[in-house]
């Protein structure tokens, strides 16, 4: 038996905590996997796990080859992966987490067209406003939009989205037309709850000043959908990106404002927790998503 298959037993203990759970994921009789796990020992020269009656736990000498162990996995997994890739093969599963509006306008054509490319690949998409912590482990990739602030991340850039001030016809002529973003003040101003109220809305002019106004309004939101719809009602002034408000722009339901005055630019990242060992269907993706958002 191979050193590789007999690591692959160890690691099938650890993850399951039990001889027995391991037996069952590696199809292998109880005995079986323990013999695997004395064999090892013994060429080790080293105890790896302590046993008593109610569970297993590691060695100090077992917590490092357990670590040492799983990269080994993953970086074989790797090179499998490369190697299908080459040959124009991707296989397996993958969890992408991404903002909800972002994922359902700008994403979603773009990942059909990704499995219609790689048809053994199966993807999990998880929509969702709320911070996700993209070094928990539960998703490949996570999409954010915005300034990223944890170093301990991997961040690609997919591309900038620019956020645009608009409000409904009705509005504007109920409330006037702001000329300057001072204006806004005076306006009913429908915020993203995602983005501090203190912090305001951002214009620059022509010659590249910035001007910062306080907002204020009766309807504050974590999704960009229900402040556009809000916007179309009438309710206010919202500040969005463009990829939001293509269809309501192009129907006369929304109208630019400001339009002498540009707001803010936003990034766009594809993250991960580590560059070390990713997997080729992740490098995969983030790399058809980057190229295809940036010429789209």
């Amino acid at each position: 038996m191979s050193r590789l298959e007999y690591m692959g037993n160890f690691v099938a203990i650890v993850d399951g905590g039990s001889i027995t759970a391991a037996a069952d994921k590696l199809e292998l009789t109880v005995a079986a996997v323990s013999k695997r796990l004395k064999m090892l020992e013994m060429e080790l020269g080293v105890r790896l796990l302590t046993r008593n009656t109610r569970q297993l736990s590691l060695t100090e000498a077992g917590q490092y080859y357990y670590q040492h162990c799983r990269e080994i996995q993953e970086e074989v997994s790797r090179v499998d992966q490369h190697l299908l890739a080459m040959q124009g093969t991707l296989s397996g599963s993958l969890r992408i987490n991404m903002p909800m509006t972002y994922g359902k306008v700008r994403l979603s054509h773009w990942l059909i067209r990704f499995l219609q490319q790689h048809p053994d690949i199966h993807l999990t998409a998880h929509l969702d406003d709320a911070y996700t912590d993209a070094a928990n482990g539960n998703y490949d990739v996570v999409i954010r939009i915005g300034v990223l602030e944890d170093s301990r991340l991997v961040a690609r850039k997919l591309e900038n989205v620019y956020l645009m001030p608009v409000a409904s016809p009705a509005y504007l002529q109920a409330q006037g037309m702001p000329q300057t973003p001072a204006d806004l003040a005076h306006h009913q101003c429908l915020h993203y709850t995602n983005v501090s109220h203190r912090e305001g809305w951002t214009f620059y002019d022509e010659v590249g000043k910035a001007h910062n106004v306080q907002i204020r309004g009766q309807l504050c939101a974590n999704n960009g959908e229900v402040l556009k719809q809000a916007a179309i009602a009438g309710m206010g002034v919202v500040m969005l990106p463009d990829f939001e408000l293509i269809d309501a722009l192009e129907k006369g339901e929304l109208v630019r404002i400001l339009p002498e005055y540009s707001a803010q630019t936003i990034s766009v990242y594809a993250v991960y927790p580590s560059r070390q060992f990713l997997p080729e269907k992740t490098r995969a993706l983030v790399d058809f998503l980057m190229q295809s958002l940036q010429v789209a």
